[in-house]
């Protein structure tokens, strides 16, 4: 079950990977949405909902990674191309903030949920690892992230994931999908202005791979747990109905995945900017 999303008017600046742009969306009426709002699927949901806790933060992780290093870059396009990338990141995390606070209005132990990621994630795993491993390898990992980002809006749009969100949702998703690709490159292209070691860049990836997977998979089963209309019966039964956006999501994004461990990889090699344009066009 989709709902289709009331049309509002908006100017869009269309997408360019090689220059991207803010678009300020200010998305209303999300505390209308239901209590499933994915395709009425509660493991769906919850699993957009882990995503809308770990955005804002993540989002603030990434500018603090890729601002620390901005001044080394000289390339005049990749400088603005990293102002754009920074003001888009702001505003990603502006509008699942608003997802945060619908969250809260449904009865959602959002501050419990935050405040156990931002602990773990923050608090330790990043701390831990960057005294071990220094600042560069947080840029390592934002560029990893940036990957899975990227390749979860692509496969998110070919595969018209974001239709089966209700109302204003459904354009939160795709708007996010559409930036993620635009900007696909910034973070990376910093990276090699600062390291083209095949060996940082992997290691990044693979931990941001257990982080991107380990704390969506957790977080999605805190709401889960803390939400009192799913029982062993409709876990089971709304697990089994998402099983194939699951494994679209899974396999497409894999192969993605492992094209980031190929020597001469770079993320415009993916392409997909006609299809997050053509997408954005339909908010």
């Amino acid at each position: 079950m989709s709902a289709t999303a009331q049309k509002k008017e908006r100017t869009i600046k269309p997408i360019n990977g090689d220059s991207p742009s803010v678009r300020k969306m200010d998305f209303e009426g999300l505390d209308q949405l239901s209590d499933f709002y994915i395709a009425g699927n509660s493991f769906l949901t919850h699993t957009v909902n882990a995503y809308h806790v770990i955005f804002p933060e993540g989002e603030r992780f990434f500018i603090k990674s890729v601002k620390a290093f901005a001044d080394q870059v000289k390339d005049p396009a990749l400088q603005t191309n990293i102002k754009g990338f920074i003001g888009q990141e702001v505003q990603h995390g502006k509008e699942h903030e608003k997802a945060l606070e619908m969250l809260e209005k449904q009865g959602r132990p959002v501050s419990k949920i935050l405040n156990f990621y931002v602990k773990t994630a923050y608090g330790f795993f990043w701390t831990v690892l960057e005294f071990l491993f220094g600042k560069k390898l947080k840029l390592s990992v934002t560029a990893g992230l940036e990957h899975y980002t990227a390749s979860m809006g692509e496969v998110t749009l070919r595969f018209g994931l974001h239709e089966q969100a209700e109302g204003e949702m459904r354009n939160l998703l795709l708007w996010h999908a559409c930036e993620e690709i635009e900007h696909k490159s910034v973070a990376y292209d910093v990276l090699q202005t600062v390291s083209k070691s095949y060996i940082l860049r992997t290691f990044g990836f693979l931990i941001a791979s257990v982080m991107f997977w380990g704390y969506a998979f957790v977080l999605q089963h805190m709401f889960i747990w803390a939400d009192p209309k799913i029982g062993f019966k409709r876990y089971f039964s709304d697990f089994a109905a998402a099983g194939p956006y699951a494994r679209t999501l899974l396999v497409e994004v894999g192969k993605l995945a492992f094209l980031y461990f190929k020597p001469n990889f770079h993320p415009n090699q993916t392409g997909g900017y006609d299809l997050a344009n053509a997408a954005l066009a339909t908010i």
